[in-house]
């Protein structure tokens, strides 16, 4: 499997490691990466604001930091609609998601579609 993400970049942990005394948005540095064959990626991480700690977590646990302000951006936005909005909010990306799923993504593949009707 192709490394995901670069030595020395930061990434932000996506959940809570309890064990560590972490927090899901806590920012770190790749420091080793560790390509598995059967298994998910894995990465050491540094910098916690805790001196000589090195973690290893799963490449499923960590985002890069412009995906998760990205992230936290869209939900304190979320967070200031009505709960009327929100629900019309949550419907709309149900029918986007059944968009996704239904639709061709690639536009030949849509034209060839149209192209057998």
């Amino acid at each position: 499997m192709k490394q995901q993400y670069p030595l020395f970049s930061q990434v932000t942990l996506t959940e809570d490691l309890p064990e560590y005394q972490l927090k899901r948005g806590d920012v770190a540095t790749i420091v080793e990466y560790y390509p598995m064959d059967n298994q998910e990626d894995g990465y050491s991480l540094e910098g916690f604001d805790v001196p000589y700690i090195t973690i290893e977590v799963a490449a499923s646990q960590i985002i890069p930091v412009s995906e998760y302000s990205r992230e936290e951006a869209i939900l304190d936005k979320l967070r200031q609609l009505s709960q009327t909005r929100q629900q019309q909010l949550e419907e709309y990306l149900e029918f986007l998601l059944y968009k996704e799923k239904n639709e061709p993504q690639n536009p030949t593949d849509y034209t060839k579609t149209q192209n057998r009707i």
